[in-house]
């Protein structure tokens, strides 16, 4: 069970958005990521520091970046073994000033689908939909 503030925070982030399972990663010093489940109005968190972590940077205005990969009910192609793969809808923000600046579908593309060593292109991974990133209402969050 997220803290107050997580739950407010996390409320704004999939406000709207589809599905009930989705991945979030938070860039900071370090590549966090956990699991985030929708429940209703709750959240089950796998991995709650990496909330918390995301709130303390959008309340002291640290340098971070977010990713957010959300599971849809499209399937995106089969395995070999026979399971199916859902489809996902990959978008993302940067933190700067305590809020959450989207970042558009080819800023998501391009920062997934280059190698960073070489700055060649990579292909997309597959079953993967980079989206534009919705703008987010902190206002709760930040009066919790």
């Amino acid at each position: 069970m997220p803290s107050s503030h997580a739950h407010a925070l996390l409320s704004a982030l999939l406000n709207d958005l589809p599905g009930e399972h989705h991945v979030l990663t938070l860039h900071t010093r370090h590549a966090m990521s956990t699991a985030v489940e929708r429940r209703g109005e709750d959240f089950a968190v796998e991995h709650p520091p990496v909330v918390e972590r995301l709130c303390d940077a959008l309340t002291d205005g640290g340098a971070a970046a977010v990713v957010l990969r959300s599971f849809t009910d499209q399937l995106s192609h089969t395995l070999p073994d026979g399971a199916g793969v859902p489809a996902k809808l990959v978008r993302g923000w940067r933190v700067a000033d305590r809020d959450l600046v989207p970042l558009d579908e080819a800023q998501m593309f391009d920062a997934h689908c280059t190698d960073a060593a070489s700055g060649e292109p990579i292909p997309p991974e597959r079953g993967v939909v980079y989206t534009d990133a919705p703008a987010v209402d902190l206002t709760v969050f930040h009066g919790t």
